[in-house]
């Protein structure tokens, strides 16, 4: 299509807040990311390397032995399917991440979540390495982890990152998170904003990046701290309850396009890429894959704001997520509860976690909603065990002796 703001905004307003009217109206994914390390040294262990077995052969035997499909990339190291749908693949700093398919039900995707890595786990313990499950590399620096994927996508982003300050190259190299991805619903619109409302809570329930390369940090998430300074024409919470389309266009338009210069001359915003150069529509949505928001619409919602957890507890956020939004009573009274989206507490959760009074005194009251809410959602969804497993999670979170 030939390119106008009108029309981009009418895509983006059909393609990513439209209705959606699914067959499976509870659907989950989940994106779940670990740091490899030698755990002799604890150095990074990467996909290709001259010492050892490395990352990506472990996953290609396993591949082998597995039935998984293998598909080669140029110049980069390869990625896996599996039978069900699920991804298995590297990110620029060679953190394996696994890409759950969409499941009926939350207690679906983490059975087959904690199966598939305590399989990738066992197979990489036995040639020495171990997988963590920690919001950023607590042992080792940048100089560590050269970028491992050099396709045009992430040879630009270097490139951009390495124009404005450390924490880009961080984040793509030294990150690792907890992805879920929920369904629009009928009502986009709330949902957008609620979702955007409870990342602050998100970001301090489930954070542990405290440490990084060998050092305590000033923040409870040193992860939240890298993903909101990395460029804030591109992070953050770009919410507005009045037309949530309209914002998050605005948002797109006013970052800088990272196709629009290759180095030696300034990046522009892409409204003013868009403004003096014919772009394609591949431009476009190469741009909407850059943008990195706390919630990101796609044809889903993705929320990318928790630490990585280890998967014994990954029902932990998935029940604080759906069990919040997927029921109705406990989606109305949390978005009461929180109000709008606020880039001060999306902060202040990054830098205190826990520790910050206001986000400390809503959360117990947050997490009874998804508690009871996942009750509520039925065993066929959220099985008791799984509930109890998140519960567990929360009261130690908290301190508290019960919840």
């Amino acid at each position: 299509m030939s390119l106008s703001e009108a029309k981009l905004l009418d895509d983006l307003r059909q393609r990513f807040f439209s209705p959606m009217n699914s067959r499976t109206p509870r659907a989950i994914g989940v994106e779940l990311e670990l740091i490899p390390v030698h755990a002799s040294t604890r150095l990074p262990a990467l996909p290709r390397s001259n010492e050892g077995p490395t990352t990506a052969d472990v996953l290609s035997q396993l591949g082998q032995r597995e039935g998984w499909l293998e598909k080669s990339v140029e110049n980069d190291p390869p990625s896996w399917k599996l039978d069900d749908g699920t991804g298995i693949s590297f990110e620029p700093g060679g953190q394996i991440e696994i890409s759950s398919a969409p499941y009926a039900s939350a207690s679906s995707v983490i059975e087959a979540t904690q199966a598939l890595v305590a399989t990738i786990r066992e197979a990489m313990a036995a040639v020495g390495i171990q997988l963590i499950a920690l919001g950023v590399d607590p042992y080792n620096d940048i100089d560590a982890v050269p970028l491992q994927l050099h396709r045009d996508r992430y040879s630009r982003m270097t490139r951009y990152f390495d124009s404005i300050g450390p924490s880009g190259v961080r984040m793509m190299r030294q990150t690792a998170a907890v992805q879920i991805n929920v369904e629009r619903g009928n009502d986009p619109k709330r949902r957008w904003m609620l979702l955007n409302a409870l990342t602050p809570y998100i970001v301090a329930l489930f954070a542990n990046s405290r440490r990084h390369a060998g050092k305590a940090t000033e923040y409870a998430s040193y992860r939240a701290y890298l993903w909101r300074t990395l460029d804030t024409s591109r992070t953050g919470l770009p919410a507005d309850s009045t037309d949530p389309a309209a914002r998050y266009f605005a948002f797109a338009l006013d970052a800088k396009a990272m196709r629009s210069s290759n180095g030696p001359k300034s990046w522009v915003s892409f409204r003013d890429w868009m403004r003096s150069t014919d772009l394609s529509e591949d431009d476009w949505l190469f741009h909407l894959s850059t943008l990195f928001p706390e919630v990101r619409p796609k044809e889903f919602f993705e929320i990318r704001s928790p630490d990585a957890i280890d998967s014994n507890r990954i029902a932990a956020p998935l029940v604080f997520v759906t069990g919040i939004v997927y029921d109705e009573e406990s989606a109305s009274a949390a978005a009461k509860l929180v109000g709008a989206p606020s880039e001060r507490l999306l902060e202040r959760a990054g830098r205190l976690g826990l520790a910050d009074p206001e986000l400390g005194e809503t959360l117990p009251a947050l997490i009874e909603l998804a508690l009871s809410g996942a009750r509520r959602l039925g065993d066929d969804y959220l099985s008791a065990a799984h509930v109890s497993t998140a519960r567990h999670h929360f009261a130690q979170a908290l301190g508290a002796a019960d919840i």
